[in-house]
């Protein structure tokens, strides 16, 4: 499709639809489409010749219009009451600084709304106006997040995307045009989500989460946990795989921030991983909504807390992961990746990591193979920079050899069963590891 300027919406907040566009912005929009109709066969303005596709008749031209939702206003605006006026302003000021600051001739944006703004970019092609679309997002976010209250809300920005044809801005209304375009969006990322019956009788036997307390080897203290839960969908084909460990790495996120805001509530915080799927941020909404999950985390635990993301066939640094991180950014939040333990040329750079891991759960291989396995992996993590993570460990051979391969981080049955909630750091020696041995030999005397 052809394409010639971009359309952004960013809402900051709630909105029951009816806000107007001006008159100024709903002229640029149509000007854009006659233009693009016109001569986008030939024209060199704004990408089109050069992401022109073969084949392509200007009548089927479109402007790509992107919605970006703010979330977390309304819990904002419900808690601070009286002092709400005054945040609001700041939050459109902001939004409105950030946008003209990056606009250049020729775009135009409007309020729409009580909650947000359309922005044309009327030079823009698709790809260029989404980057840049993003950079925005991320400025206004971290100009936000500055903002104590605003940080406490856990705000961030949410977005759909949708692609309007040229030819019916002109033919009907175009605010009309607009707004149906970013609904059937919306409404076709919320089908995208749905689960099928099989992945839905799997959540519902997926039980709760679990941590496993993990033996910091150079503080001698179970001081982190690792979040984990059951993934039983191997069977399913890959696109219900998928949304079903979205649906499973969502929830065990908002349920770990639960946990963490318990903490919070009682003066404490404990470092945490949580163990998510890289699937869960292949797309625009579903990185949203982790990103609103995690922006509920309180600020000071948010530096201790870390997403361990596994590696998959085509490498770690998708365009997903990339985006993730930038998304990220402001909130502080940590990143990992977990690489199979059989393959360590998977291993990311160890630029952006906190750690690197492996998990040994549910593999059924010799100790001696896994032993082998475990020097190799922390000899490569050593040599790249990384901090080493092994987990699913279960026996006393497999954790020493972790620790002499060099890992950091270890954690299994071997070193402290499964706990279904967080818990107080506990000092840990080497000689726990035979607490067993010890009992038996007490029993004995």
């Amino acid at each position: 499709m052809l394409g010639l300027g971009y359309a952004v919406e960013l809402r900051m907040g709630p909105s029951d639809g009816k806000g107007r566009l001006g008159a100024g912005l709903l002229n640029s929009l149509a000007e854009v489409a006659r233009r693009l109709l016109q001569d986008g066969a030939s024209r060199p303005a704004g990408g089109v010749s050069r992401h022109r596709e073969p084949g392509i008749r200007p009548t089927d031209a479109v402007l790509p219009v992107s919605s970006f939702r703010m979330v977390g206003l309304a819990e904002v605006q419900e808690r601070l009451a009286d002092r709400w006026p005054a945040l609001a302003e700041k939050v459109h000021a902001t939004a409105r600084s950030v946008i003209q600051r990056h606009m250049v001739r020729g775009d135009v944006f409007d309020r729409h709304g009580e909650d947000g703004y359309l922005v044309l970019f009327a030079t823009l092609g698709p790809e260029e106006a989404e980057f840049k679309s993003r950079v925005i997002a991320r400025e206004i976010l971290e100009r936000l997040l500055g903002e104590g209250e605003a940080d406490a809300a856990g705000l961030n920005i949410a977005t759909q995307c949708a692609a309007v044809p040229a030819q019916a801005l002109l033919d009907g209304d175009v605010e009309l045009v607009v707004s149906r375009a970013l609904q059937a969006a919306e409404a076709a990322s919320e089908v995208a989500a749905a689960p099928s019956a099989a992945a839905e009788a799997a959540a519902a036997e997926a039980g709760p989460h679990h941590y496993s307390p993990v033996w910091d080897t150079r503080q001698m203290t179970l001081l982190h946990f690792r979040a984990h839960a059951s993934r039983p969908w191997a069977e399913f084909d890959d696109r219900a795989r998928e949304v079903q460990a979205y649906k499973t790495d969502i929830a065990l996120v908002r349920a770990v921030v639960v946990d963490l805001q318990g903490l919070a509530a009682e003066g404490r915080r404990l470092p945490v991983t949580i163990a998510i799927e890289h699937s869960s941020l292949a797309t625009n909404s579903q990185r949203a909504s982790l990103i609103q999950a995690l922006a509920r985390v309180p600020g000071a635990a948010r530096k201790i807390l870390t997403l361990e993301v596994d590696v998959p066939a085509d490498g770690f640094w998708t365009y997903g992961c990339k985006s993730f991180l930038e998304m990220s950014r402001p909130l502080g939040v940590g990143l990992a990746a977990r690489v199979r333990l059989d393959e360590p040329h998977a291993m990311p750079p160890a630029g952006g990591l906190k750690c690197v891991s492996t998990d040994l759960e549910g593999l059924p291989r010799r100790e001696a193979a896994s032993l082998r396995l475990l020097t190799a992996f922390g000899g490569l993590a050593r040599a790249q920079g990384h901090e080493g993570a092994a987990y699913g460990l279960k026996s006393r051979a497999l954790v020493l050899g972790a620790i002499g391969a060099g890992f950091r981080y270890v954690a299994g049955a071997a070193v402290h069963p499964d706990i279904d909630g967080l818990s107080t750091a506990l000092r840990f020696e080497p000689i726990d590891l035979y607490a067993d041995v010890q009992r038996a030999a007490a029993r004995a005397s």
